[in-house]
């Protein structure tokens, strides 16, 4: 949990019935990865690792660069894949696992060549390319892992080459390969843009980019007209857009709470599958800002749940994770049903997630995991889904959602015996 931030009762009580983060969090999750440097830093040099020095010259040289360009400095640690590179070394370097402490010189060095400062920036190269968090990386296959680099605006010197990087660092040139703007920022090339076990793809052509740029202005585009509280809080909060490889039928989408403002996706079917992944994910993200500031769940909580959304037992923060996510998904499904051309189908989805998320509130209120503050979020989520359950929706749609909700409780039911 982060001290030294607030939330009116009002802004919470609006959080949980699905409102817009408030925009004083917004400095929030840079906090956090500024903390998160820190201990890296000091971590790294208590256990004596080889990257300490560079660690800590890197978070000196961060402290000069953010003087003298506080706004390159504010994108750079606020950038959310920072998060997941400082979280993933912190575990490797308390585990006594390999980490890369030293990364956090390339961290300055993103600053400084993003406002292209008259600064010479030091940090070592990684296996095959010389890596800068949020910027790009230039592809230098006969660079071994942790060979020198120097780079002084607009030059980078590495291995005896002297390398003139691109004016435009948001694009391809040559072998530099840029983190495309395509309204988020198109991360395909940093090693940690995605944690856990679902593989990211790796760097995408100029004509796929092209295409995700498209779907995501297609995306954006509906819920700006259907959907602006949540295209409000999409503009305040996304800011990276990172590709995954598909599940073998369907697709997927994903936030990493280590990675804040980032959203993991695989190709959508089309613009409204994407807009809906982007609600679904948005509402993750507010939430795991929140859940940052206060506990919600009480520390230490045990027992696992049935989730209407998934195949195995959740225990309570992740209850209330998937809850609040499907009541945005809900609330995405509650406006299309009379847009969409197949209101059916629409208005089951609908009904399917506003009960989902209602029954899940329900349960975590009676398993005792949640602290005062959560009661009182899980309330607030209840207010807005118990006013949505009682919109009308057709017969034949509601009988769907029914009969897919006891499919799912009959199948779970079998597998774990309760």
């Amino acid at each position: 949990m982060i001290s030294g931030f607030g939330v009116s009762p009002a802004a919470l009580d609006d959080l949980a019935r699905g409102g817009a983060a408030p925009a004083s969090l917004a400095d929030v999750e840079r906090s956090k990865n500024v903390l998160l440097l820190r201990a890296v830093v000091a971590r790294s040099r208590a256990l004596g690792h080889p990257g300490a020095r560079a660690a800590a010259d890197g978070y000196r040289l961060l402290s000069r660069v953010q003087r003298a360009s506080p706004a390159a400095a504010a994108e750079v640690l606020g950038y959310p894949l920072l998060g997941t590179w400082a979280s993933a070394t912190l575990a490797a370097l308390g585990r006594r696992e390999d980490a890369a402490p030293q990364r956090l010189a390339a961290v300055a060095g993103s600053v400084v060549l993003l406002a292209r400062l008259p600064i010479t920036a030091r940090f070592p190269a990684e296996a095959g390319a010389v890596a800068l968090p949020g910027v790009g990386r230039l592809v230098l296959p006969g660079v071994a892992e942790g060979q020198p680099v120097t780079l002084t605006p607009p030059y980078l010197d590495v291995g005896g080459e002297r390398v003139r990087l691109p004016a435009e660092l948001r694009s391809d040139d040559g072998r530099w390969e840029g983190v495309r703007d395509i309204g988020l920022l198109l991360d395909d090339v940093d090693p940690w843009r995605f944690p856990g076990p679902i593989p990211p793809l790796g760097r995408l052509t100029g004509t796929e980019a092209t295409a995700w740029e498209r779907l995501v202005g297609q995306a954006r585009g509906i819920l700006e007209a259907n959907h602006p509280a949540v295209a409000r809080a999409l503009d305040a909060i996304t800011k990276v857009l990172v590709p995954i490889s598909p599940p073998q039928a369907g697709t997927r989408s994903a936030t990493a709470r280590t990675a804040y403002g980032s959203v993991a996706m695989s190709w959508p079917h089309d613009a409204r599958s994407a807009a809906l992944a982007l609600a679904h994910e948005v509402h993750h993200a507010k939430l795991a800002m929140l859940m940052d500031l206060f506990d919600l769940v009480r520390p230490g909580a045990r027992g696992r749940f049935y989730a209407p959304w998934r195949d195995d037992p959740r225990p309570a923060a992740a209850l209330l994770q998937g809850a609040y996510a499907h009541m945005g998904v809900a609330g995405f499904w509650r406006a299309e049903r009379h847009l969409a051309p197949d209101p059916e189908v629409a208005h089951s989805e609908f009904a399917r997630w506003r009960d989902a998320a209602h029954e899940a509130c329900l349960t975590l209120l009676k398993s005792g995991t949640v602290t005062g503050l959560g009661r009182r979020f899980v309330e607030g989520m209840l207010e807005t889904l118990a006013a949505w359950r009682t919109d009308r929706v057709p017969a034949e749609a509601s009988a769907m959602a029914r009969r897919a909700a006891t499919r799912h409780r009959l199948q779970w039911s079998l597998r774990y015996g309760r």
